[in-house]
């Protein structure tokens, strides 16, 4: 089984489309999910991860009741890496957390998997791979986006993919996540994300669907 989610619903869209035939609905911790094919793999799509904590809470709880091969996060983020512009799509290599004290040698950061950064890059090569650094902040500053960078090299930010990240890799399960960027981190981001959220954010999530309906994993 292969476990998709997203913080909102819109970011989950792209998968949700290509969900046929749906096989189950259910709820699990008061969170809808939806159960069913896309091409030939068994798919299960869940939003409402918010926030790091959340975030890990169901990837555990996911991982405990449907231990799924793989987990794929996606949505969107903010730019941190100032040659990142609105509509890039980043695939996640490692994945750090700014929040927490960065030092580079002695905070963990978790890889992605091999194999779904190849199927990924198969079906949308215009895809930029690098760090991607969560923290339970929104980042409308310029020190602040600066800050993040000068400490993780991260490409861009949001609040829930380290979290997973972590999670998966202490149950060894194999993890990606795919994110647009909708923002770019600065004083106008709100303004930013209103304009850019709606139309933006059910990509990543297509770009999984396409990968799923082309390879069995």
């Amino acid at each position: 089984m292969i476990v998709i989610t997203s913080v909102l619903r819109e970011e989950i869209l792209g998968a949700f489309r290509e969900l046929l035939p749906v096989l189950e609905n259910g709820e699990i911790l008061k969170r809808p999910y939806m159960r069913g094919l896309i091409g030939a793999n068994e798919v299960l799509l869940v939003y409402g991860l918010i926030g790091k904590v959340e975030s890990a809470m169901m990837a555990q709880v996911l991982i405990d009741k449907f231990n799924p091969k793989y987990l794929i996060h996606c949505g969107s983020a903010g730019a941190i890496n100032e040659k990142r512009k609105i509509g890039d799509i980043v695939c996640g290599t490692k994945y750090v957390e700014h929040d927490i004290g960065f030092r580079e040698k002695t905070v963990s950061s978790f890889k992605a998997s091999d194999v779904l950064v190849e199927r990924i890059y198969d079906i949308y090569n215009d895809t930029i791979f690098g760090i991607i650094a969560s923290g339970d902040s929104f980042i409308n500053s310029k020190e602040e986006k600066e800050r993040i960078y000068k400490e993780t090299q991260a490409e861009i930010v949001d609040m829930d993919s380290a979290a997973i990240a972590k999670v998966c890799a202490e149950n060894g399960i194999e993890f990606c996540s795919l994110k647009i960027v909708v923002d770019k981190g600065l004083e106008s981001s709100e303004i930013e994300i209103k304009s850019n959220f709606k139309r933006l954010a059910p990509f990543p999530s297509a770009i999984i669907a396409e990968m799923l309906q082309k390879h069995l994993l």
